[in-house]
């Protein structure tokens, strides 16, 4: 079977590995060289924690209250646009304790899953992507904030997830070079994270030496689909317009599959969303966890030789604009929990602003219009198959997600229920 993926980012490279053990052949288009992308530049974490998605009563709440913030970690650019207008309807309409009840444990059992598998990649000794299972503390500052981190403990722990509440005392012996500022904070046990820099560089490397094809700089104009089926996929190839003859097609493009789906007559609520971070090398100050501020909606992921800080989602069209106010919102918010780290050298050098412009990195998340991803095949062409929409986990899921994806090309049963996950959940 001749599978074209279209995407070359941690989902569509992953499908990629366990179609080739499939004995697929299998090629993948990707617009860019593999030097960047969303899957380079964000947090590297693998997170069961994060079973509660996106679309939720409480980002709406909290939302709202941003949106006049230019430092905000969450904000919609107000802009006239069909798709965001249709976005932000399905969105409000599932934020529902309702649907963040319903998708806790689907969402749980796909992050295990991912999660398991990322680890037997490592445990082949094919990887070496500074892959650590250790955890990943949620700090909070406020009661408001103390009171809801517990409860969503309680339901980890009901969900079967490993928790440690902690208080101030705690943290500060948890972290004491960063001189924390907290109430206290909740320690999930179960997360784990990784580089995904190294992740990115080795996984091209692996699937082209078993024979996947990988063409760079190849983007897709268009499908020829007849039958109920697509019979061939386009794409520009240094200015040369190209096909191919697909057996099924994996649209893996992160956040823009939305547009790729509609050369296909599908349709996927699906809004990108800029994201920031930045890199500080062989910092002076460390953490020893990986960490997430809930209030500010700031996370820090620490590896031996750097420290990695990012937030925000800012959902709009595309666009190549760096923010400044927002990302030092970033800054302003590591002063306030953590003024241990943000007084160290590399941090502290940020508060130039010209500096901080050039250290910023930002990619685009993926944002379903429910908060879950789109697993599965679409509803007009039998031969397309859906792994996008996957938010801010996208690396968390990406194992997973490959497997899945190889298992319902091949029409095995799949390792967990995809159901929740169907594209065709929405017309």
């Amino acid at each position: 079977m001749r599978v074209v993926i279209i995407g070359g980012g941690a989902i569509g490279l992953s499908a990629a590995y366990y179609l080739q053990q499939e004995q697929c052949e299998v090629i993948v288009l990707e617009k860019g060289d593999l030097t960047d992308g969303c899957s380079f530049g964000n947090m590297g974490y693998l997170s069961p924690s994060h079973f509660v998605p996106l679309a939720s009563p409480g980002v709406v709440k909290q939302g709202l209250l941003w949106l006049l913030d230019a430092k905000s970690p969450f904000y919609i650019r107000p802009v006239v646009s069909w798709q965001l207008i249709d976005w932000g309807i399905k969105f409000m309409r599932a934020a529902t304790l309702v649907h963040v009840k319903r998708s806790a444990r689907p969402l749980a059992d796909l992050l295990l899953f991912s999660k398991a598998e990322t680890r037997r990649w490592i445990e082949s000794g094919i990887f070496n992507f500074e892959y650590i299972e250790k955890g990943c503390v949620m700090w909070y500052k406020t009661p408001e904030a103390e009171k809801e981190e517990k409860n969503l403990a309680q339901q980890a722990e009901e969900l079967g997830l490993k928790v440690t509440v902690l208080n101030r005392e705690q943290a500060e012996a948890l972290e004491p070079a960063a001189q924390i500022r907290v109430r206290g904070g909740v320690l999930y046990r179960d997360d784990a994270h990784l580089y995904p820099n190294a992740l990115m560089e080795q996984l091209p490397r692996v699937l082209e030496n078993r024979g996947v094809h990988i063409l760079r700089h190849c983007e897709v104009t268009g499908f020829e689909r007849a039958n109920g089926r697509i019979v061939s996929v386009r794409y520009r190839n240094n200015n040369a317009e190209e096909s191919i003859e697909p057996d099924l097609v994996v649209l893996a493009a992160g956040s823009w599959s939305a547009q790729l789906a509609r050369f296909s007559d599908e349709y996927l609520p699906m809004m990108p969303a800029k994201g920031y971070s930045f890199t500080i090398e062989n910092p002076k100050s460390q953490l020893n966890y990986p960490c997430i501020f809930k209030e500010a909606k700031v996370a820090l992921t620490p590896w031996p030789n750097r420290l990695r800080i990012g937030s925000t989602l800012e959902i709009g069209p595309m666009d190549d604009r760096i923010r400044l106010p927002r990302v030092q919102g970033i800054l302003r918010a590591v002063q306030e929990y953590m003024p241990g780290i943000a007084a160290d050298p590399g941090v502290r050098a940020l508060d130039d602003p010209d500096l901080l412009l050039q250290r910023t990195w930002f990619g685009y998340r993926p944002l379903s219009a429910d908060g879950l991803p789109y697993i599965g095949f679409g509803r007009k062409n039998r031969n397309l198959l859906f792994a996008t929409g996957h938010c801010m986990i996208g690396v968390s899921l990406a194992a997973g997600t490959g497997k899945l994806v190889a298992e319902l090309a091949t029409g095995k049963p799949t390792s967990i229920p995809t159901a929740p996950f169907d594209p065709k959940r929405y017309s």
